[in-house]
């Protein structure tokens, strides 16, 4: 049981206006979720949380690191209709702990310079919301209706404006705060959370060893039977190898800090339960970086008695090791003609990359990356996935929130490990902290998971992660608790003009997204990368054409219904004619058109569409590419081409 120290004998409670401020909005959608329309199960969870956290906040957090992982999955309950019910958690824990507002304690922080890069990356994250909603107001009906369900349902309906997006990414940096604010009341939470974490994760991973073995819901186990399943309550397989490897290390942590015989052994349940949930979630990337962390840490535990030079020796021949390993894999990997996942990854990297160049200060708007990307995808990734995320969180920060978003985001994680590297070299020079090791490795594996995948959008692995975060840099500023008291005393005097300098880079921030913003919509790009398309021609008729690649897109304004493609190929030489040309809007094949000599209208139909998305993409394929130089007398294209494609009519 833990003893609560948020309100210790003779502390008052403490009227703090700034916290009180902050604390209107999530106070304000705890209250909508247990008093509006919602799911009797959001209801009675968020009021338990609320209560929990305004009993003792280390009960509420307690409670958050148990719930928020199972978000989606009792989210659906009883009537099946999704909420976001792991931010619902997560704002009635952060509003009641702002209004409890007691007196502190001594204890582990954040350094300055980490706060201040927190501060401007949420700085970033509202401004690039903020004007992501001014693209809405050419439509006044969308808009309004979106700000009711703001307001008013906010956890049970698609509001529409992305603010949800936006808001995770503040939500993650409050509670990041906010526990090292409650490790620091109540150190008992550096066991009792990563013990919580690891709980939900291995409830989860013994419900999936009991669906493969063919024991529970007949539809679970039908559709593993069907499709291979991989995890009870995170849809994104690479999403949940990321939050069960940062789970392994941490209960790995654990049990070689643990010195209790019983608790160990339910150190070792939790992580062989958690090891398993990995093996399901088939994430290759996570798998890897699970290793590499288990190989390093365990060499960083054996020769923490070694002189400072043989011991980087050898920690760098594990690196090295691990490194080529990795390096051999992805070649074979790229040499197999099976595996297309490295060439559509450099696609997505791409991508990511000219949508940053198309707004680099103020981003496209938090949460806009999904809408926004089918205006930057090759035509390839395009005809496949309609549209995509960045499999890479770094390049999907950068775009949505800008360059300096992206800068301070780096700062900030950055920061963190840097805390912790040096955390664990003072350790070791008393003989290694396998908790902190654990903690630390698992934050760094799921940060290593962010170059192939995007964790940070699911919310129930975002949240997790973000406690487990908040321990980790607890853990590690534990260690300078010892340090001389002007050390404390320069810091705290470093504080004022670091607030100075956090105010001049937040209003930098905000005015560089304004004037990003005044260039209007993100337009599409011309370029062949992006549309598949060589350049305008004139054919022997006067009509004007253009050539495609194999794959090819077409970008018309979001109004358009209808549009009428004429296409061709100039000859009816057996050996190239006829050319199918299969059309797909959204990733949704629409049908086949067999191509020849004669020009054919393809009639597409454009009704519906995603209203945050300002254009709508039609995808072509055919179904080979040829060199017209060779089939057709008096040609010298000798360009992979498909088909011609004329100047189109759009309604």
């Amino acid at each position: 049981m833990i003893a609560s120290h948020d309100t210790p004998a003779g502390a008052r409670w403490r009227f703090d206006p700034l916290r009180l401020l902050l604390a209107l909005i999530p106070v304000w959608y705890t209250v909508e979720a247990i008093a509006f329309h919602s799911p009797w199960t959001m209801k009675i969870l968020v009021a338990a949380v609320a209560a929990a956290t305004l009993a003792g906040s280390e009960y509420g957090l307690l409670a958050v690191a148990v719930l928020v992982p199972f978000g989606a999955a009792l989210g659906t309950m009883p009537a099946g209709d999704p909420s976001r019910l792991s931010e619902s958690l997560v704002l009635a824990f952060l509003g009641m702990w702002l209004i409890r507002a007691s007196a502190d304690r001594p204890g582990p922080r954040l350094p300055t310079w980490m706060a201040m890069a927190g501060i401007l990356v949420a700085v970033a994250a509202i401004a690039s919301t903020a004007v992501a909603t001014g693209y809405f107001a050419d439509y006044p009906g969308e808009t309004a209706g979106s700000v009711s369900r703001l307001f008013v349902a906010y956890f049970t309906s698609g509001e529409g404006l992305a603010v949800a997006e936006g808001a995770r990414i503040v939500e993650g940096l409050a509670l990041v705060a906010a526990v090292v604010h409650v490790l620091r009341r109540q150190p008992a939470t550096a066991v009792w959370v990563p013990a919580a974490l690891c709980a939900s994760g291995a409830i989860a991973s013994a419900f999936t060893l009991l669906i493969w073995r063919g024991i529970g819901p007949t539809s679970l186990v039908s559709e593993y039977a069907r499709n291979g399943y991989r995890v009870a309550h995170i849809a994104d397989p690479n999403a949940a190898g990321s939050y069960y490897a940062m789970l392994t290390c941490t209960a790995l942590g654990m049990l070689l800090h643990e010195r209790d015989g019983r608790r160990r052994l339910g150190w070792l349940a939790l992580g062989a339960l958690n090891a398993a949930g990995l093996w399901f979630a088939g994430s290759r990337t996570a798998d890897i970086a699970t290793a590499f962390a288990a190989a390093f840490g365990a060499m960083w535990l054996v020769t923490a008695a070694w002189t400072p030079r043989r011991r980087v020796m050898a920690l760098a021949v594990v690196a090295a090791v691990a490194i080529t390993g990795g390096f051999v894999r992805a070649r074979l990997l790229e040499r197999d003609p099976a595996f297309h996942g490295s060439d559509y990854r450099r696609q997505f990297y791409g991508a990511a990359l000219r949508m940053i160049a198309a707004r680099p200060v103020g981003g496209v708007g938090a949460g806009r990356y999904w809408f926004l990307s089918p205006l930057f995808l090759t035509p390839e990734t395009a005809w496949t996935y309609g549209a995509e995320n960045a499999h890479n969180n770094f390049l999907q920060i950068g775009a949505e929130l800008g360059i300096p978003g992206l800068v301070a985001f780096v700062f900030w994680i950055g920061g963190a490990c840097v805390v912790l590297l040096r955390a664990l070299v003072r350790s070791g020079q008393r003989g290694g902290d396998a908790r902190l090791l654990g903690a630390a490795a698992g934050v760094v594996v799921f940060i290593a998971t962010w170059l192939t995948g995007h964790p940070l959008l699911v919310s129930e692995v975002a949240f997790s992660f973000w406690i487990q975060f908040g321990i980790a840099v607890g853990l590690a500023q534990c260690t300078r608790m010892s340090a001389p008291h002007h050390v404390a005393r320069a810091a705290a005097l470093r504080q004022r003009p670091a607030a100075r300098l956090t105010a001049a880079l937040a209003c930098a921030i905000v005015l560089g997204t304004l004037v990003d913003a005044r260039r209007g919509p993100v337009e599409p790009l011309p370029s062949r990368t992006v549309d598949g398309f060589y350049g305008w021609e004139t054919a022997e008729d006067g009509r004007r054409f253009r050539w495609t690649e194999q794959f090819a897109s077409i970008v018309v304004p979001k109004t358009t219904t209808h549009m009428s493609v004429p296409v061709r190929i100039p000859t009816d030489e057996p050996a190239v004619a006829p050319i199918a040309v299969e059309v797909s809007v959204g990733g949704i094949v629409q049908g086949v058109t067999w191509v020849s000599n004669s020009w054919v209208d393809i009639d597409v139909d454009l009704k519906g569409g995603d209203p945050r998305s300002p254009f709508k993409r039609v995808n072509l394929k055919v179904n080979r590419v040829w060199q017209p130089a060779i089939y057709i007398p008096g040609s010298a294209e000798m360009r992979p081409v498909g088909v011609q494609v004329g100047e189109c009519e759009l309604r």
